[in-house]
């Protein structure tokens, strides 16, 4: 396991690596990690969940692909969600997350907890 919040970080990347991000204006404190891992959104205080992907992750956030097929309840500006939690099932883990981005398809989220193990299953 690599070391950060995320259980599922891909390989170690090299000095070259992390020259290269910066040379491409990637500035950020936790460089982003591609990953493609199925989790669920929960809606704070509510049962209710949308299914996404995990497009890319680092130790402080992560982008996440809002699966086709689904009504986005976060693309309105009328919407005043900004907590989230999203579950990784197979990693049986769960993120407290605060919403930074959101468009028609995906959403930027920033963790606001280490992450939490899951000590039953969530359906």
């Amino acid at each position: 396991m690599e070391g950060g919040f995320g259980r599922r970080t891909g390989t170690v990347k090299s000095a070259e690596t992390f020259a290269a991000q910066k040379a491409n204006g990637e500035n950020r404190f936790a460089p982003r990690r591609p990953s493609a891992i199925p989790a669920q959104i929960y809606f704070d205080g509510t049962v209710t969940s949308v299914p996404c992907l995990i497009k890319d992750m680092s130790t402080t956030g992560a982008k996440l692909e809002l699966r086709t097929g689904w009504d986005n309840p976060f693309k309105s500006d009328a919407s005043q969600m900004e907590r989230i939690r999203l579950v990784i099932r197979m990693d049986r883990v769960m993120y407290d997350c605060k919403i930074v981005r959101r468009s028609e398809t995906e959403l930027g989220v920033k963790f606001t907890a280490a992450p939490k193990p899951m000590t039953k299953v969530i359906r």
